[in-house]
């Protein structure tokens, strides 16, 4: 890993020590700290919340009756704890921050679920040996955009799944591989990378590629932008205060988040960027 790289994940790892306990707070998802897609069949917040868990646990492979499934970057493991009560499955969670793993292995514990899954920290650019040629399925929720090296990503993402296991990637990709000229363009995605400490925001085209250099083929493309919430009220009265905020310039990593996930919205909203999910299928 390169020192660039290493600094990136470092910096990633304190963001979500620092607020891991304020996300499941103030969020409104509880453990589960991913957005709420209405996608179809998603009839109440809850489902909304774990819509993306829903589309994770169809692509469970029909023929293994206890699958394999490992999540790279599980926050305090709300997705595993999700499908484990669904489905006969055994759970494998790694998470860079420390907080994230002392939690999830509380949530763990009340759940009674010790037997079959697991989340302890680590890093998924340089995942534990034991767990090379492991995975029936592997998945990232909204954690991909973090990695500071998606060539790294990819190779050991490989390495896990088993010949013929599927990777999935939800997250948000940039529309477009042309660089944006507009400044006010330029600034708002500057503001996302910064607030999200975003290490990889390619094009679909563009991991298309870096996946197939470690033998895993692209087989589904899902946009699920139109089911995302934007401008709720909620993010409108976020809006307004981090307006006022920028003539007093407040700091802080919990600020820089709000700053991040406003650009974000815009850039939704703008069609710049786009929430997908991917499927990735181990073919080598």
């Amino acid at each position: 890993m390169t020192t660039d790289a290493a600094a990136g994940t470092e910096r990633v790892r304190r963001y979500y020590d620092d607020n891991a306990a304020a996300f499941e707070r103030l969020g409104q998802g509880g453990a589960s700290i991913h957005r709420a897609v209405w996608g179809p069949g998603a009839a109440t917040r809850a489902e909304a919340f774990h819509h993306v868990d829903e589309l994770v646990l169809r692509a469970l492979p029909p023929e293994v009756a206890v699958p394999s499934v490992l999540d790279l970057g599980c926050g305090v493991g709300a997705s595993l704890l999700w499908l484990a009560g669904r489905a006969e499955l055994t759970g494998e969670g790694v998470t860079i921050s420390g907080a994230q793993a002392a939690r999830a292995a509380e949530l763990i514990e009340q759940a009674g679920l010790g037997a079959r899954v697991r989340c302890r920290q680590g890093d998924y650019l340089n995942l534990p040996d034991d767990l090379a040629g492991s995975a029936d399925l592997a998945f990232s929720i909204e954690a991909f955009i973090h990695s500071p090296d998606p060539d790294g990503y990819f190779r050991e993402a490989a390495r896990c799944l088993r010949p013929g296991g599927r990777l999935i990637v939800c997250d948000d990709f940039r529309t477009s591989a042309e660089v944006p000229d507009p400044p006010r363009v330029a600034r708002r995605l500057a503001e996302f990378r910064t607030g999200w400490h975003v290490g990889s925001l390619l094009t679909v085209d563009e991991v298309r590629s870096a996946a197939a250099r470690h033998g895993l083929e692209l087989v589904r493309d899902l946009d699920l932008s139109a089911y995302l919430e934007l401008r709720r009220p909620r993010d409108r009265f976020i809006s307004v205060l981090l307006a006022v905020g920028r003539v007093f310039r407040p700091s802080g990593r919990y600020w820089q988040s709000l700053v991040g996930g406003d650009a974000l919205q815009w850039a939704l909203l703008r069609g710049l960027l786009s929430y997908r999910f991917l499927e990735l299928r181990r073919v080598a």
